[in-house]
């Protein structure tokens, strides 16, 4: 095989074993739904790699919010807004939906 087609192979190969080892269905999520409506001027917020969020549009992803739901979000940091809560970062989400 020429080096070209070679390398091309072998990425291929790669890619393919990575998906049968990980499973086609199976995703990890980045972040973990917590209810944190005991807490002063709390209600949800969302824990992504050790930082607490605040979302302003949890409701516009999802419906019927669980404790300990896991996650795959994605999010911008609003700069501009306070929050009574004060847990964390105040973000618009731009992607948010439950992983199974």
């Amino acid at each position: 095989m020429r080096p070209k087609i070679k390398s091309l192979a072998l990425a291929f190969a790669a890619g393919a074993l990575a998906l049968l080892g990980t499973g086609c269905n199976e995703r990890d999520g980045n972040a973990v739904l917590r209810d944190y409506t005991g807490l002063d001027g709390c209600s949800w917020v969302i824990e992504a790699n050790g930082t607490v969020l605040e979302p302003l549009n949890l409701g516009d992803f999802l419906s019927d919010p669980e404790d300990g739901m896991d996650l795959d979000v994605a999010y911008h940091v609003e700069n501009g807004y306070a929050s009574i809560c004060m847990v964390g970062y105040i973000v618009t989400l731009t992607a948010c939906e439950p992983v199974p």
